[in-house]
């Protein structure tokens, strides 16, 4: 997946140790326009006592830390009650501004966590809230009908199932932003079984790259 780089100038520590933990957070932020550059303007404009490493919109995926060499100040380090800290961990926050789309905004989140628990070798238990760090709701989004999203979205870590539906495959590629026109592609691939066959094993090699 691509991932736009920028890099903030403030609340961020020398990291020492290795990274453990994947902390999901989201903004909070429902503004219109609170989108990821919104809030990597915000926080590189000076002193705001937090940070993270990610920001993820309907858009983009934007790091604004090298995780590798600081650490930020996303989820406090809980006095170590929870064994989860800002120096262990990497935070991810999903903008959820009104004039944007949360459903696709959560994919992309999916997709980076993904990418992030091969590259680093964290396992699924410890991708977590930030609830999970300090008891902080959050991310409050995700948090309704006893954290039901939010077990949605750990779900979509480890399940990678070939897509058979010409639905499905349509709606992967069009996220994807490999095709435009779903309607036209949606008759194409019912009419033609060479394409549906080659459009299913692109879905299946992007999915297995986390792109």
């Amino acid at each position: 997946m691509t991932i736009n780089k920028k890099q903030i100038a403030y609340n961020r520590s020398k990291r020492t140790g290795p990274i453990r933990y994947i902390v999901i957070h989201d903004t909070g932020n429902a503004g219109k326009g609170a989108n990821a550059n919104a809030h990597f303007n915000y926080f590189n404009g000076g002193d705001r006592q937090s940070s993270a490493d990610f920001f993820v919109d309907n858009t983009q995926v934007m790091q604004v830390n090298d995780y590798n060499t600081y650490y930020t100040w996303h989820c406090g380090d809980g006095a170590g009650k929870y064994g989860i800290s800002n120096a262990n961990s990497i935070g991810i926050e999903i903008c959820v501004n009104s004039d944007g789309n949360y459903d696709t905004a959560f994919q992309n989140a999916v997709a980076l966590t993904k990418q992030l628990m091969s590259e680093l070798n964290i396992p699924i238990e410890r991708v977590v809230r930030h609830y999970d760090a300090s008891r902080k709701n959050c991310p409050a989004s995700m948090s309704n009908n006893n954290w039901l999203l939010w077990n949605t979205f750990k779900a979509q870590l480890v399940v990678n199932t070939e897509p058979t539906s010409v639905n499905d495959i349509v709606w992967e590629l069009a996220h994807r932003g490999i095709i435009s026109d779903s309607g036209l592609w949606l008759e194409k691939l019912k009419k033609d079984s060479n394409a549906y066959w080659l459009a299913r094993k692109t879905v299946k090699y992007l999915q297995s790259k986390g792109v």
